[in-house]
């Protein structure tokens, strides 16, 4: 809506909402996109229709002009199928050089038509967007949004994919033959799923592992009473034999059961977890972000400015030298089975994990023995995230605090705690950009409320966790005033 809302030039409509849309349903049109939605989403403005109405459209590019077809209306806007290219725009990718041959068709990926340099430019301005919208007291006042992080990999690179499949009605059941049932992700703009048998984003060893399950799946359909979501997860165990050497040897290959084991390799850390857990799905993007949030973590508190080896490219080697230690403790929120907290224990004196989950703390501390850690040093403790600061005796002045929440971001009570205890440094984690910079006016507003400094935005950016598609991954970093 704030989209649309920007790509009108008002927020009102004298349209009511008892009355018709100013379309036939399916009635096709021909529309130019004038903007990009952060859905991915091109918007089209018919001045002309319902004071000024709004057509969604997917899979174009802004100045295109297309022919779409109405098939869902809401209050000022509609959602429509691209039904053809009339005037395709000059940065437009081929069809026949995109990735995917189900680009346009399938709902998993929303940007194969446009190049990765355009894409970096969409997804900074997603960010930009988030922050002005929803950060909007204070957005004058950030600093510029940085360049996205490009990610090594724009195809090959995911490492979990989960495809769907439902069972057909009993009387159309094929018994002891190999039934044809579509196995893949939902149509775009539909809840029918389309049938796949290779996805171009997931890395060889999950697409090898899904020839064999679709297999599995039509070979045994007759023994599903409903349908299902499988799992496909590429793990890298140590190849037997050579544990001992400096690094052991690994091997890839594909996880489908929910409770197995797997193990993942970021740069020298080792992280073993359950199939079914949440780790994050491009592994080779990870070294740059967690030199990253490393790199953040050790910014001076004071004015000073950093030194230029500071500002270098992130690395998860960086040396002891280098580090501030201004800040002695670290306290990593939502941390899941150890992933931050591990990678970025150089230099702090003691790290403190929280996480709500017992099966993430129990992950999470086999991690430390796994890489070598002192539990006396760095240690996991199993409580909600909103009652973090309870259990924590660091002196706030020299405490980093680490946010990683789920989509929905952190609760009210985290951030009450979170201005009651004011950790010198923050750095936000987030897959939600949207919720990040709702959360920052949160955390300002409580500040404010108590008539507290509150905190400089030192830097916002976004890395590509997820080439080819809408989502963008938001790192935020405060240093307290």
């Amino acid at each position: 809506m704030h989209d649309i809302v920007e790509l009108r030039g008002h927020n009102h409509w004298d349209w009511d909402a008892r009355t018709p849309p100013p379309f036939q349903n399916f009635e096709e049109l021909e529309v130019t996109i004038g903007s990009l939605a952060q859905s991915g989403e091109g918007l089209a403005l018919l001045p002309e229709r319902g004071d000024g109405w709004v057509v969604v459209v997917p899979f174009v590019i802004r100045g295109e002009k297309v022919k779409a077809r109405v098939y869902r209306h809401n209050w000022g806007y509609s959602h429509a199928d691209l039904v053809e290219v009339i005037q395709p725009a000059e940065n437009r990718i081929a069809q026949k050089d995109v990735l995917c041959k189900y680009f346009g068709t399938c709902a998993g990926c929303q940007l194969q038509h446009i190049s990765y340099a355009d894409q970096m430019q969409f997804k900074r301005k997603v960010v930009e967007n988030a922050f002005k919208n929803y950060a909007e007291k204070y957005f004058a006042s950030l600093p510029a949004v940085d360049p996205v992080s490009q990610s090594p990999l724009q195809s090959q690179y995911r490492t979990k994919i989960t495809p769907h499949f439902e069972v057909p009605n009993p009387k159309h059941r094929v018994a002891d033959a190999n039934q044809d049932v579509p196995i893949g992700f939902l149509q775009a703009g539909k809840r029918r799923i389309l049938d796949i048998e290779d996805c171009p984003i997931a890395t060889p060893i999950i697409n090898e592992g899904m020839k064999i399950m679709r297999a599995e799946v039509k070979k045994n359909i007759a023994s599903y009473k409903k349908g299902a979501t499988m799992l496909l997860r590429e793990s890298n165990p140590v190849v037997p034999g050579t544990e001992s050497e400096d690094p052991p040897k690994t091997t890839k290959v594909c996880i489908t059961d929910h409770k197995a084991n797997i193990t993942e390799w970021v740069g020298k850390f080792r992280f073993d977890y359950p199939a079914g857990s949440f780790f994050q799905n491009n592994n080779a993007i990870l070294p740059s972000l967690i030199g990253y949030v490393k790199q953040q973590l050790h910014l001076p508190l004071s004015g000073s400015s950093p030194s230029p080896s500071a500002l270098a490219e992130p690395s998860l080697s960086k040396p002891s030298t280098e580090l501030n230690h201004e800040i002695q403790y670290l306290v990593d929120a939502y941390c899941g089975s150890g992933l931050f907290g591990i990678t970025c224990h150089e230099g702090f004196k003691k790290v403190l994990g929280v996480e709500i989950s017992a099966a993430s703390i129990s992950c999470a501390t086999n991690n430390l023995v796994l890489n070598k850690l002192s539990t006396k040093t760095a240690a996991f403790h199993l409580d909600d995230a909103d009652k973090i600061f309870a259990h924590i005796d660091f002196p706030s002045s020299e405490t980093a605090l680490i946010i990683d929440p789920p989509r929905k971001g952190c609760s009210d009570e985290f951030l009450d705690q979170m201005v009651d205890f004011r950790p010198a440094r923050v750095v936000y984690v987030s897959c939600n950009v949207q919720t990040q910079a709702r959360d920052l006016q949160g955390l300002l507003d409580r500040c404010a409320a108590k008539g507290l400094a509150g905190y400089k935005v030192e830097a916002i950016r976004g890395f590509d966790l997820f080439p080819q598609t809408r989502h963008v991954e938001g790192v935020m970093t405060l240093t307290r005033l």
